[in-house]
């Protein structure tokens, strides 16, 4: 399926928001499929790997790590009637990833792969209008996808050691 932008019905992202773990990858370099024209994901050519964790919708916060940044980090996570999205605010400079749509679902109708973009940008608007950030940037972000995590992945520590 295309990892092209497209509508949800809000359901498959609710259901992910409400996931202990999210794990997104997110890659730079595509081949294109001959027979849809489809961006293709080149194995190897990954750009960054995001983990989400202690995610809270009602007070907008989560905790992430990012293969980009030393250590956890905790996010803003806005959820809209067209997106989920995790914001990044590091010192004026803001990372955000936006998980748009289902890509595929399993044989009991549950999203297991979701379609999502990361970017980095400037805009503070990314805290108050993240949709139509998101509109703006969209076709320039990193193209990736986004699953509940992997089986034997621990939550990580709440207090440094």
């Amino acid at each position: 399926m295309s990892p092209m932008c497209v509508a949800d019905d809000g359901g498959a992202l609710s259901d992910l928001a409400t996931s202990r773990f999210v794990h997104c990858a997110f890659y730079r370099h595509y081949d294109t499929d001959p027979q849809t024209g489809d961006p293709l994901l080149v194995e190897s050519e990954g750009n960054a790997l995001m983990y989400f964790e202690d995610i809270d919708i009602s007070h907008a916060r989560a905790r992430e790590i990012y293969t980009h940044i030393a250590g956890q980090r905790s996010v803003t996570v806005i959820q809209t009637s067209k997106a989920l999205h995790f914001i990044d605010n590091v010192s004026g400079m803001y990372i955000m990833t936006t998980i748009y749509s289902c890509l595929d679902y399993n044989e009991h109708g549950k999203c297991v792969t979701y379609g999502a973009v990361n970017s980095t940008l400037f805009d503070p608007a990314v805290l108050t209008e993240p949709d139509r950030v998101y509109e703006k940037i969209r076709t320039d972000a990193d193209l990736g996808f986004c699953d509940r995590s992997f089986i034997g992945v621990q939550e990580a520590a709440h207090h440094p050691r």
